[in-house]
């Protein structure tokens, strides 16, 4: 098995835990601002390639307004002779029309916080929990903005 084979299983998790939470999946999917109202999606998994890519860019067909997480691993080395550890981010991002909300915070931070439980301290990323390095905020460009989680993986080499 490759050094860093891995990888695709840590982006698979965060995929599979975002399609399993319906009330981020709406936050991600519908564009309106009341978007936790809205009836539940059926099938969260069309959500792949569409809004949730296992890689950091999307598209550049997307310009509508819409909502997107992407993920990408960095800074993957050896950790003395047994380890490696490397960072994965989380990146969340919105278009500047979805930011309001009707529940007081905007699209994004509540995006953030959703993934944020669904990730620190959780197992099933490399050994252990899965380590929060930090939170950063993330502009795409004029119109596309939000955030970036980044944790620390730590596995076997």
């Amino acid at each position: 098995m490759s050094f860093l084979s891995e990888i695709t299983d840590y982006k698979n998790t965060i995929m599979s835990r975002v399609l399993e939470d319906q009330e981020l999946c709406k936050a991600i999917f519908y564009t309106d601002q009341g978007f936790l109202e809205k009836d539940n999606i059926y099938d969260t998994s069309e959500l792949i390639y569409k809004n949730i890519f296992p890689h950091r860019f999307i598209p550049e067909t997307a310009s509508e307004a819409q909502t997107y997480i992407t993920i990408s691993c960095t800074d993957y080395r050896p950790t003395g002779r047994s380890f490696k550890n490397g960072q994965l981010g989380i990146y969340m991002f919105t278009h500047r029309d979805l930011f309001k909300t009707d529940y007081g915070y905007t699209r994004i931070d509540y995006i953030m916080t959703k993934v944020e439980e669904l990730m620190d301290g959780k197992r099933g990323i490399g050994l252990g929990e899965l380590v929060f390095v930090g939170l950063n905020e993330y502009v795409v460009n004029e119109k596309f903005q939000g955030y970036v989680l980044t944790y620390r993986p730590v596995d076997f080499k």
